[in-house]
């Protein structure tokens, strides 16, 4: 009768009876007033619910001091019932072992409290207040936890130990054929966990499992997660119930040995591995593939250790009994050698501990290509390593898809090339793989678990051993961190009138070492040539023993062919010393010539990447200096800012990249106003603005800090002051002034950015060619309108940006200029007010129209340009986030003049005090 109820217990679990019960079934929740199974109600199941919701109520309150007293206290109560409770487990199940029971609840036991008895699971688990965060975790529960007939015992204590450290409480399902023993070692754990402080019922169990019982426990809505270590079937439905679920699955682990093997450690290993608790454990030793050179060795190392290979009419006996209808034999589960034998009908020798055959083939035609959980195994040969290893990997796939391979090997490579190639995830090398598995004396670096997941690939939630780690929810509560900033400038700057000289004999100056730079290459283009400053620097070079290459075809704009050609002159020339010498166009030249000459493979859409985090970047900037071990930019422009920047604009077709990078930051900058004295009155004016601008962006950005302030408001009053006198007069103080505010306002913009009067102008500029910064004049008072607002549509991003402050910085630069006024709104009304008559002072156009743009041309393609400024680079540090739609308004108002919406700038209260006032 004992026999015949295993059978049903058995039969009851199947994986395809489970599956198809798991299909006929409802997904839904069935009240327990309308359920009954035989003459017991589901009621007593939904009251022992009741009672596990309960306790998990309770037990999610306690510290982790109190946890940690009961973890340990049921611990130690578990291990002094280990005999007992493996005494128990052999004799109702009539599988495995007692002694290897003994040992494998004791492992349990150790190897828990010693891995995770100081894991904290309660409350904040980590804090890191340097990158402000902090970890709290909560338990997951109740759980549902399903136990095997293979390892009944050592599963409920380690779970319960599992889930006692995560204040979770638990209901287990034990296999029909362990439920006493079952049930037994969970109300050990229990008494042990109430008696140290625990909640009643924190544990429990169904005492008389079947099938429809389990399933209405894994389908009650108070289990918030079931915990599957069993059968095939029942892990398939634990999953079908659309709830969490952590579950394992079958294990058909392949063996290789190796030529480079110990092979007597291979041999003992395998033989240990496969006969502990008589093969029941899921991750034991099914079948060995041997390299060919090597086979009949290993094979007599094999029998030495017990191993007795039967063929003929004893294999096609043992096969025949060891698979029943495509499924392993229950009865063959956890026997020994011995009792395989008698059953099937065939004689070993009374000492074999191991019965074994050959195969060649793996597939559902080979009944000894499956899983077999008995001390039975089978013994393929290859002639090579990869054949040996593809073998393994078809072993794996066929029935064991996820779980567990073996390596005997002393060739690192060949290991490492045999973990790459195994469709599974608990990989072993030189060790019993059904001990090492699951956290033992071969490495104590495997975490301890009876529940080893075979993740995606075997149809599992997890790859890896379950942890108490896996029955926690880990919150993060993550604080407002201010971003390390920076000040970054070249690691040269040489100014006052007339420095050029001096500064370039500093680059004759030999490196540590004795060795010195001698091959120079000047970027410019042909005004420069003209005007004779390139001969002059040329000069200066070639005085200090330099060998001088001018390249001088770069064009207003720098296209990328201008870039390429300037890299292509490198590469015949190989400078070491690259010299901007210019406006913009030729320093932006020579940064692109510089990356593109170290880089030739480098694309300009790749390197003009648009990103929102510098340090985030997905593609990453080329690394400079392999070639090019100095660059140096020499401005006769006031403007651009860009001898001390990591900003170059490079043009293709109509569309501006604007490039950054602070490898690109020059490494040398020379600031020499006397490049300045013939500079024609609308460079000096557009130029001038340009800076402004520059300074204005950069003090208002969400990015600004007090380093850029300083620089910002510096090169504001600068200009000013200066720039008036220098476009009426050029006086050398005016121009010298100029200068080298344009390279201050650098300095700001380079470390705190731009805005999107940027963005704006560059999509401008790309279509309409006009004077950058005579676009950046035009737009900039809509710009400052658009920004000066305390309840902006979307605020900029920045962790140091804590509110809406461009009002209140355009007023401090308003003050800065000696501007008075009565409120910050009326501040950032004179400002503009100032920047309209310096406008005018230098003869800049107030509109687009005034700047000679066809209305037509323009807005055909105005939709166009706000959504491209939208993705400009600059765009992320402007103070207000825009919206596409706004960008297009502000273009609409800076072609005719028209003021921005009175909706999309003046606050409520401002603006009808402003309507009044009109």
């Amino acid at each position: 009768q004992g026999h015949q109820e295993r059978r049903r217990g058995d039969d009851m679990l199947s994986s395809r009876h489970a599956v198809a019960m798991a299909t006929r079934r409802t997904r839904m929740y069935i009240p327990a007033s309308k359920r009954f199974i035989g003459n017991d109600s589901i009621k007593s199941i939904d009251e022992k619910i009741q009672r596990i919701q309960e306790a998990q109520a309770m037990f999610a309150t306690y510290d982790q001091k109190t946890v940690d007293h009961i973890f340990r206290q049921v611990a130690h109560a578990a291990n002094k019932q280990r005999v007992p409770l493996a005494k128990l487990a052999v004799e109702e199940t009539r599988m495995g072992l007692m002694e290897d029971k003994v040992i494998k609840n004791g492992v349990v036991i150790e190897t828990s409290v010693s891995a995770y008895a100081d894991m904290k699971t309660c409350g904040i688990i980590d804090r890191d207040t340097e990158r402000g965060l902090i970890k709290i975790a909560t338990p997951v529960g109740p759980l549902a936890c399903i136990t095997p007939c293979t390892n009944p015992t050592s599963t409920v204590i380690i779970k319960s130990l599992f889930a006692l450290k995560t204040r979770n409480a638990a209901i287990f399902l034990p296999h029909p054929r362990a439920s006493a023993c079952s049930h037994e070692a969970m109300r050990i754990c229990r008494d042990a966990a109430v008696a140290a402080g625990a909640p009643p019922n924190v544990l429990d169990c169904v005492e008389h499992p079947t099938l429809e019982l389990n399933r209405h426990v894994m389908d009650h809505p108070g289990i918030k997660l079931i915990v599957a270590t069993g059968g095939p079937g029942m892990v398939k439905a634990s999953y079908s119930t659309g709830k969490p679920a952590l579950g394992v699955g079958a294990g058909n682990a392949s063996v290789l040995v190796d030529d480079t093997a110990d092979l007597k450690m291979a041999a003992s290993s395998i033989v240990m591995g496969k006969t502990f608790d008589n093969g029941v454990i899921c991750a034991s030793e099914q079948s060995t593939v041997v390299i060919e050179s090597i086979f009949e060795e290993f094979k007599s190392l094999l029998q030495k250790r017990g191993v007795h290979f039967v063929y003929g009419e004893e294999r096609k006996k043992l096969g025949e009994f060891l698979i029943k209808n495509g499924a392993i034999n229950p009865d063959i589960v956890g026997q020994s050698a011995q009792t395989i034998a008698q059953k099937c009908g065939i004689r070993i020798p009374p000492d074999a501990v191991v019965i074994a055959t050959e195969a060649s083939e793996v597939g559902p035609h080979e009944p000894f290509s499956f899983e077999k959980l008995s001390p039975v195994m089978t013994l393929y040969r290859a002639p090579t390593f990869n054949e040996a290893k593809d073998l393994c990997a078809s072993i794996v796939h066929f029935g064991g898809e996820g779980h567990t391979a073996v390596i005997h090997s002393n060739d690192e490579n060949r290991i490492a090339a045999f973990a790459a190639a195994m469709p599974a995830h608990h990989l072993f090398a030189n060790v019993p793989s059904s001990i090492a598995a699951v956290g033992t004396a071969f490495n104590f670096n495997v975490p301890p678990s009876l529940t080893l997941g075979v993740g995606t690939t075997g149809g599992s939630s997890i790859a890896t051993n379950m942890t108490p780690a896996s029955l926690i929810n880990v919150k993060l509560m993550a604080s407002r961190q201010e971003h390390m900033e920076w000040m970054k400038t070249p690691p040269n700057l040489y100014f006052n009138r007339n420095c050029t000289r001096e500064a370039i004999a500093d680059l004759a100056k030999p490196y540590p070492g004795g060795k010195r730079d001698t091959r120079a290459m000047i970027v410019t283009d042909r005004a420069m040539v003209e005007f004779g400053y390139c001969a002059k620097v040329q000069q200066m070079l070639e005085q200090i023993g330099f060998k001088v290459a001018v390249f001088d075809d770069v064009t207003p704009d720098p296209t990328i062919e201008c870039v390429r050609a300037g890299a292509a002159a490198c590469e015949q020339f190989k400078p070491e010393v690259l010299i901007g010498l210019g406006g913009g166009s030729p320093m932006d030249a020579a940064k692109g010539i510089r990356v593109f000459y170290e880089h030739p493979e480098a694309k300009l859409e790749d390197v003009g990447a648009r990103f929102i985090e510098l340090r985030k970047r997905t593609c990453p900037f080329p690394d400079t200096g392999s070639k090019v071990h100095k660059l140096v930019c020499i401005p006769t422009t006031s403007g651009t800012g860009s001898e001390v920047t990591p900003f170059a604009v490079i043009t293709e077709g109509t569309h501006k990249y604007p490039l950054f990078s602070y490898r690109m930051t020059p490494d040398v900058a020379i600031v020499d106003s006397a490049f300045c004295d013939n500079l024609p009155k609308s460079l000096v004016a557009n130029a001038g603005v340009d800076a402004l601008v520059h300074a204005i962006e950069a003090y208002v950005s969400v990015a600004s800090n007090d380093f850029t302030k300083a620089h910002a408001t510096r090169a504001v009053k600068l200009l000013f002051e200066y720039l008036p006198e220098s476009y009426k007069n050029g006086t050398i103080r005016a121009r010298e002034m100029v200068h080298h505010a344009s390279t201050i306002a650098g300095i700001a913009f380079a470390n705190s950015f731009l805005g999107i009067t940027h963005s704006l102008s560059h999509q401008i500029g790309g279509a309409f060619h006009t004077p950058h910064g005579m676009t950046n004049a035009i737009l900039m008072e809509h710009v400052i309108d658009y920004n000066a607002v305390d309840a902006p549509t979307r605020m900029g991003v920045y962790p140091q940006y804590t509110h809406p402050l461009a009002k209140q910085r355009y007023a401090e630069l308003a003050r800065a200029i000696g501007c008075t006024g009565n409120s910050d709104y009326e501040l950032v009304q004179k400002f503009k007010q100032r920047i309209s008559e310096l406008k005018k002072s230098l003869d800049i156009p107030a509109t687009f129209a005034e700047a000679g743009i066809n209305k037509d041309a323009y807005y055909k393609v105005i939709d166009s340009l706000a959504e491209h400024a939208f993705d400009d680079q600059c765009t992320p540090a402007n103070p207000r986030f825009p919206l596409v739609p706004e960008l297009r308004h502000i273009l609409e108002c800076a072609y005719d003049g028209q003021p921005l919406s009175s909706r999309m700038y003046l606050e409520p209260k401002e603006a009808d005090a402003a309507k009044t006032k009109a």
